[in-house]
Order: structure tokens, then sequence, then C-alpha cells
């Protein structure tokens, strides 16, 4: 993918320490209010890197898990005190100001650091990646191909779910049902053409790098893992910016 922006110029290895920053103060933080801040600053990098409109389908999927989250944990926390309950009266779903806040807090938790991964994928390509990871890391090709393929397979499946479900619907494939059965039942024309894509697309893989000499003997590379200044100065700043974080977070 061509380089449009200074993110994409950045050493794999970079985008990887901004991340690791990001998880390190998503887990000190403890309230949600600067834990939605990071989760802010992490779509404002993704804006500024000109890639926030590719993983808003991404961004998405990571909102839905994150409301079925609270939605299946806010009722199983009964400290604290009452909000609102679903049955008035009954005490049935009872909702309180101490599970609504920690659900609150785990959700934007997890939205802060997973959405860091599809901004990293979005703006490097897989081949500086593995040969960042090789040279720089010391990674065993083989792990570094096998972790680098899976990640780039995620979007891929995505962009795939999407015209399945497409399809399905052109042939009047009822998958908005309310009937939750009836929901569960329409998973099974989406699943079924996904797995036998994704093994369609395995298998073609496999031949590809085997008629490519994969495991032959040894390997060198055409690109090489350098840090450059911008490099350095990111580094540097996440360094500083996650320290200071911390430090005022245990205050």
């Amino acid at each position: 993918m061509p380089a449009r922006s200074f993110l994409h110029e950045l050493n794999p290895l970079t985008k990887i320490a901004w991340s690791l920053a990001v998880i390190t103060v998503a887990f000190v933080f403890q309230q949600p209010l600067p834990l939605l801040g990071l989760w802010a600053s992490v779509l404002a990098v993704a804006l500024a890197g000109k890639v926030l409109k590719e993983i808003l389908p991404a961004i998405r999927g990571l909102l839905i898990f994150a409301a079925i989250f609270i939605l299946f944990q806010i009722f199983l926390i009964q400290e604290g005190n009452t909000v609102f309950t679903l049955l008035p009266g009954s005490g049935f779903g009872r909702v309180t100001d101490v599970g609504l806040t920690a659900c609150t807090m785990l959700a934007l938790r997890m939205l802060a650091m997973t959405s860091t991964i599809p901004v990293l994928l979005a703006t490097t390509p897989p081949k500086d990646m593995i040969v960042a990871f090789v040279e720089k890391l010391r990674v065993p090709y083989v792990y570094a191909l096998m972790l680098v393929t899976s990640l780039r397979f995620i979007p891929t499946l995505q962009e795939e779910l999407g015209l399945i479900i497409q399809a399905q619907r052109a042939r009047a494939c009822d998958l908005e049902s309310r009937n939750i059965f009836r929901r569960l039942r329409a998973i099974v024309p989406l699943a079924l053409p996904l797995l036998l894509m994704s093994v369609q697309r395995a298998r073609t893989m496999a031949i590809s790098m085997e008629t490519r000499g994969f495991g032959a003997g040894p390997r060198t590379s055409l690109r090489t893992s350098t840090f450059r200044t911008l490099d350095l100065g990111v580094i540097a700043g996440c360094l500083f910016l996650t320290a200071a974080l911390v430090v005022i977070a245990l205050r």
C-alpha cells in the first residue's frame, strides 16, 4: 500500500510500540472518562493517518461486541445503588451505579486496546511487518509469517462476509428476523460459505508458498527494517506520555 501519511512511513515496530503504550495506559486508567479520551486519541491517530474511513467497519464490529459485553455483564454486578430495573417492583434486571461504571470502563478499555490493531494493519504492509519481526526481534520467519498472515486475513474475512451477506439477501434469505431461532438458523448460510472460502484461500496460499520454495533453504530479504529520526521521536514521545499518564493515574 502506498505511503499516504506519516503513519504509513513509520517503522512497524514504532507502531507496535505505540500500540503497547496504549494498552499499558488502558490498564492503568480506572475511570470511564480517561479511557474514553484514550480511545478518542486512537481514533485521532487513525484520522491523522488517513485510515479512519478504512477501519470504520472494524470499529463498528468492536462497538457491537462492547455493547453485547455490557448487556451480558451489567446485570451480574449487584453492588451499589439501583439505577433502574427492567421490571420495576420485581427486582428483575437490576442495574446499579457500580455495575454501570464498571462495565462501561471495561468496554472502553477493550475498545481502546483493540482499536490500535486495525490502525496497525491498515498502515503497515505485511512484508514490512515480517521483516521487522525477523530482523529486529529475531522472531523465526515461520512464526512471524503465521502471525502476520492471521492478522492480515481479518479484514479480508470481513470483506468476504459482507459479500456473502449481500448475496444471501439477493436470494431472499431472511437474515434480520426478530425471531431468535430464525436468527440462529440464518448463521448457517453465512458461516458455511465463509468457511469454504477460507479453506480455498488457505489451499491457494499453501500452493503459492510451495511454488516459491518456502522453507527450501536460507532466505534473504529485499527490504530492510530501519529506524529513522521520526521513529525515534515517536517512540520517545510514547515513552514520555506513557510514563506521565501512569504517574498521574497512580496518584
